[in-house]
């Protein structure tokens, strides 16, 4: 039988409408909601909740929240009135889905019930995996291998969630250090496999060579090659690269003699003669036809691309239609056992389209998972995609989640909201309000600070903030590097650089410009 808990939620003035509506609508434990007389919950003291539980009763209550941006530990307090007082969640678009599950939870008196709510969706999503995993390791066949047993557990394999493999686009193109850079950034993102994009009718074999020994020298990760030149696929191999992006119908004669457990992904294509079949029933023939010719050579480890492509021209239809086909087609008796796990290039439909790569990613993961692939791949080749390996990975655990639980992917622990959440902060009733001042016209007036400016900068592949202040005779005086706007702002003032109100006002604002870019991936340029 379900307990009813007592919970007591003290916040700001300002949170405290939506906060109502919340308590309110929870059906499953009894929620009240205590108004501080101060303004900003996050703000909000140890002396100033001692003195509101001071005020009040609170032996009725089972549980006390606390705002989850609050910087202090409320273990002293606990023990001070002998009650649970925990942290509730940072934004209250997250307390629906926390109020729910809260008896499922160990509260923490000094971390945010979100992280929490992440790390418990965290927890599912590797227990499912390692379950998983386990069956896998006792069926190893042309279904369910590893990329390289040698060097990485990484598998793919049936009811899997699917490795990533972000790309470096043009490498054989890109110095070193640019190389290196952006591994990183997709390593810290969440990639399983840095995949090494060479340049169409620019074959370059002894640059993929030193990219490998590069690579390899810096990183303990997986690599492929995305090549159609036999010299450069070639090279890679005598460097013992880990996977090969692609073999089809004109060239897999060339490679026939290369080890033969190597992975490779299949095309039902000919690039050598101009041939790339539209139809998805062609498609699927194809590559059904090429896995035998694969596994008559001793192929052990293919994977079938049916090709994702872009929406509306030439079309995305068509081709998932063809990933359909693929899978309805090797449920069948005959082909049973040429099925091999399926490709899903993301990055076709990702980067040709001008809407946010958050909501697309999401979904072709659903997608993904839902066709049960072996594999994705993904680029962050232009700035509208930085973050997208993060935003893909994120979306494969709450989808692979949803998916072993058999329900919709809501409510999971893992979300990926960026611009938008789940719910809304209701305004106040401004017929109820003596004269309000509406301000209709842009204040442009400015008053120089004699003290100097500020120069604003993000750095996306480090996750920082840079804060560059100038005299303004355009000497450097000081240089602030952080995650934060908040942060940032409390050390310019501890620093004492300005005092001037229109300044602070200017510098908080581009600030939290600076951070929301940052938390986005979005690039950010200061306002003039």
């Amino acid at each position: 039988m379900r307990l009813t808990i007592n919970i007591l939620i003290l916040t700001g003035t300002q949170s405290y409408p939506i906060l109502q509506k919340i308590a309110a609508s929870t059906k499953n434990h009894h929620v009240e909601v205590k108004k501080v007389p101060f303004s900003i919950s996050a703000f909000l003291t140890q002396k100033i909740v001692k003195e509101e539980l001071n005020s009040i009763e609170i032996t009725p209550y089972d549980l006390i929240l606390l705002p989850g941006f609050i910087q202090w530990d409320a273990q002293n307090l606990e023990k001070h009135f002998s009650i649970p007082i925990r942290k509730g969640t940072q934004f209250a678009s997250d307390l629906p889905i926390f109020l729910k599950k809260i008896e499922n939870f160990n509260l923490s008196t000094s971390l945010s019930a979100d992280k929490l709510l992440k790390i418990s969706g965290e927890t599912q999503y590797q227990n499912i995996v390692d379950a998983q995993i386990k069956a896998v390791r006792t069926d190893i066949n042309q279904r369910n291998f590893y990329i390289n047993k040698n060097s990485s557990e990484i598998m793919v394999g049936r009811n899997l969630p699917p490795p990533i493999i972000a790309e470096i686009v043009n490498a054989t193109n890109k110095s070193n250090k640019s190389i290196l850079k952006k591994a990183k950034h997709y390593i810290k993102s969440g990639a399983d496999i840095i995949d090494i994009g060479c340049i169409v009718n620019k074959p370059n074999p002894t640059r993929v060579k030193t990219i490998i020994q590069l690579l390899r020298s810096h990183f303990n990760v997986l690599l492929s090659i995305d090549s159609m030149n036999s010299e450069e696929i070639h090279c890679a191999i005598d460097e013992k690269i880990d996977m090969i992006l692609s073999l089809d119908i004109g060239n897999y004669k060339e490679f026939s003699e290369i080890p033969k457990d190597i992975p490779i992904v299949l095309l039902p294509t000919n690039i050598q003669k101009g041939y790339f079949p539209k139809e998805p029933e062609m498609r699927v023939q194809n590559l059904f036809t090429l896995t035998k010719k694969m596994f008559k050579l001793g192929f052990t480890k293919l994977i079938a691309d049916p090709l994702l492509e872009t929406p509306i021209s030439p079309g995305i239809v068509p081709s998932l239609i063809s990933y359909f086909l693929y899978s309805k087609k090797a449920r069948k008796e005959e082909f049973r056992k040429y099925e091999l796990p399926m490709f899903f290039g993301i990055s076709n439909v990702v980067e040709l389209m001008d809407i946010d790569s958050v909501g697309i990613n999401g979904l072709l993961a659903s997608i993904a998972v839902e066709l049960d692939i072996g594999i994705l791949f993904t680029v962050e080749h232009s700035t509208k995609l930085m973050g997208g390996v993060k935003e893909l990975k994120e979306a494969v655990k709450l989808n692979y989640i949803s998916h072993h639980k058999k329900t919709p992917p809501i409510n999971q622990g893992i979300q990926i909201f960026k611009a938008k959440g789940k719910t809304s902060q209701e305004t106040p009733d401004l017929t109820t309000i003596e004269n309000p001042i509406y301000i209709e016209d842009k204040n442009s007036s400015y008053n120089p600070d004699e003290k100097g400016y500020f120069k604003i900068y993000v750095d996306h592949y480090q996750k920082e903030i840079i804060v560059c202040f100038y005299s303004t005779s355009r000497q450097l005086i000081e240089t602030l590097i952080g995650k934060d706007a908040e942060s940032l702002s409390k050390k310019v003032m501890s620093l004492n650089l300005t005092d001037n109100p229109q300044h602070l006002n200017y510098l908080g604002r581009e600030l939290s410009n600076a951070e929301f870019c940052l938390n986005l991936g979005k690039p950010y340029i200061q306002d003039a």
